[in-house]
């Protein structure tokens, strides 16, 4: 049970976007969980919550009402201190909102990776012990031999 409204959650992000843009994270943090809000209980669109906001694009809400909600299922001290007086004036269940997880193709991946100096020299004396001359096949080649073993 609820005890604010949307209008109230609107009026709110209205203040604070009535305001010059900033990038501190007390303000941030502030904005982003009444996006949540608007956005997970009261099911508002992207398209419609921009319009409260002095952000630039959709984009920018789908980033503020993920990153309002993962923050928060972390229990980040920082963001649960930036929003605590919101909280209390509108606290959201945000463990039953129904957040879609992108679901990653796990047939394939690339990866990329750094090497020191003496990794890289370890790597090439590798490629060329192995008659190899594209780092990407020898990179698979090792991994696949190290998975090899470890399954075993």
């Amino acid at each position: 049970m609820i005890n604010y409204s949307k209008q109230d959650i609107i009026d709110e992000l209205l203040k604070i976007s009535s305001k010059p843009k900033t990038k501190a994270p007390h303000i941030v943090d502030k904005r982003n969980y009444l996006i949540a809000i608007l956005y997970y209980t009261f099911k508002a669109t992207e398209e419609e919550i921009f319009t409260y906001t002095n952000l630039d694009s959709r984009s920018s809400v789908n980033h503020a009402k993920k990153s309002a909600y993962n923050l928060y299922k972390i229990k980040d001290k920082l963001f649960l201190k930036n929003v605590d007086e919101f909280i209390q004036k509108y606290p959201a269940e945000f463990n039953s909102f129904d957040v879609k997880k992108r679901v990653y193709n796990t047939t394939a991946a690339t990866i990329s990776i750094t090497l020191t100096h003496h990794q890289l020299a370890s790597f090439t004396r590798y490629m060329q012990s192995k008659k190899i001359d594209k780092s990407e096949i020898a990179a698979k080649k090792l991994i696949l031999s190290v998975l090899k073993l470890w399954e075993e």
